[in-house]
């Protein structure tokens, strides 16, 4: 099936699209805000740049191990399940005359249960441009794979990786390379290539078009990264959509995401009552069934850090009505049934946490370790505290308190009060509290 009927080779001087480009782009964007929510308004276009690639920057050679280890914390991949290989082919060979024909290889993922190896072909590293675009277009489908969604793998599948490309932020990466022209020549040797996109220009700055207004941002300083014909393109589209607006957009989303947000800084900040109160006004904007699972279960997270174990079982309940896999609302609220005394159905829900391969094990095994506290069995306590402390890639909330609370309650007070320093460093109020109340004894 042709999708794009944009003829190029007429010049225009308006912005024009075809009815089925555009229904195409704004359907697969439709397809993306049902399965990962809507964008807010806080979101921008990655760049590369420092800011969003350190590790990357960091040396002054482009080191293929920094650049995916960028990528999986910018698109949320764990990068234990990331391998790669280099392969030499002809195009290594110096001296050697070669003609291809079709688009040569560059990267291939390759996926293996939950893992993921990218073979790369060693030729590109010599143009970090490309290696660049290569590895996040092989990231895009990465992280649609762990979210384990079923896409079309025909003749529009690389058109759908741009699209999802930019809904991910990645826009301006994959339009500067929407072609690919140049030489290298040593004086000796000659090396020509020449690459351009299946993708059109005018579909691809449609896409950004959309996806900025999406967020509200008719003029995003991201735009002056796109070649000048690109940016004159990505205005043209601007300006067509609002003369002609989507169904895509929608003000009670914007503003659902933005209490999400502000909901997160309350609750930094320890007001768990005003972020919960921030939450709950959510529930009467949007239609997104993700974000209203998020909702439930972070209203259910802050009753927990309020202590009001009864009330989060509710809320956690909820979340799992509207997404049976919700691995981190399993560990909520087996964290709450424990609290309450109701360690085996607690455990019931950890074990179903684990089985989800979406939760954060650090929590789960934290969560696991107060549960053989409760039954007394300290040895198995231990080794599941060690667990949490070993499987921990972000800081773990109480962890640090349980342990110290585990190791005075064993008579190693003075250990323990080096892990309650460490919470109360964090900031938890608990930990802050139980602190004073050591001090006062």
């Amino acid at each position: 099936m042709k999708l794009f009927g944009f003829n190029k080779k007429i010049k225009e001087p308006k912005f024009r699209i075809t009815e089925p480009d555009r229904d195409w782009v704004e359907d697969n964007f439709k397809w993306l805000i049902k399965v990962f929510g809507y964008p807010s308004r806080q979101s921008e276009q990655i760049l590369i740049t420092d800011k969003f690639f350190p590790k990357t920057f960091s040396t002054s050679d482009l080191i293929v191990q920094n650049l995916i280890e960028d990528l999986c914390n910018l698109l949320g991949v764990d990068s234990i399940k990331i391998r790669f290989e280099l392969h030499e082919d002809l195009r290594d060979v110096y001296g050697m005359p070669f003609e291809m024909e079709g688009k040569p290889f560059e990267t291939e993922t390759e996926v293996t249960e939950n893992n993921y190896k990218i073979h790369i072909a060693k030729s590109i590293s010599k143009r970090p441009n490309r290696l660049v675009f290569s590895l996040i277009y092989e990231f895009i489908k990465i992280r649609l794979k762990e979210n384990k969604l079923q896409y079309d793998t025909g003749d529009d599948t690389s058109l759908f990786i741009f699209i999802a490309g930019i809904y991910f932020g990645f826009g301006i990466p994959l339009s500067q390379n929407l072609t690919d022209r140049g030489r290298i020549d040593d004086g000796f040797w000659e090396t020509k290539w020449n690459y351009v996109s299946e993708m059109p220009s005018e579909v691809m700055a449609f896409g950004l078009a959309t996806y900025s207004k999406l967020i509200e941002q008719d003029n995003p300083e991201w735009k002056n990264e796109l070649s000048q014909e690109n940016k004159i393109l990505f205005e043209g589209a601007i300006a067509f959509l609002n003369d002609s607006p989507s169904t895509v957009f929608s003000k009670a989303e914007l503003d659902a995401n933005d209490l999400f947000h502000l909901a997160d800084q309350e609750y930094k900040k320890g007001n768990y009552e005003e972020a919960i109160s921030n939450l709950q006004k959510i529930l009467f904007l949007t239609n997104d069934e993700l974000l209203k699972s998020d909702v439930y279960n972070n209203i259910g997270y802050y009753q927990i850090r309020s202590g009001a174990y009864e009330k989060s079982i509710t809320n956690f309940d909820k979340a799992l009505q509207i997404d049976p896999n919700y691995g981190f609302a399993y560990d909520n609220l087996g964290y709450s049934l424990i609290q309450m005394g109701q360690i085996e159905e607690g455990k019931q829900q950890l074990e179903k946490a684990l089985k989800t391969e979406n939760n954060d094990n650090a929590y789960t095994y934290r969560n696991l370790a107060l549960y053989h506290l409760a039954k007394n069995e300290l040895e198995q306590a231990e080794s599941n505290f060690k667990l949490a402390f070993e499987s921990e890639t972000v800081p773990v909330d109480l962890l640090e308190l349980h342990y110290a609370n585990f190791l005075i309650n064993q008579g190693e007070t003075e250990k323990g009060i080096e892990y309650l320093e460490k919470a109360v460093e964090k900031g938890e109020p608990e930990a802050i509290e139980r602190m004073n109340e050591i001090k006062k004894n």
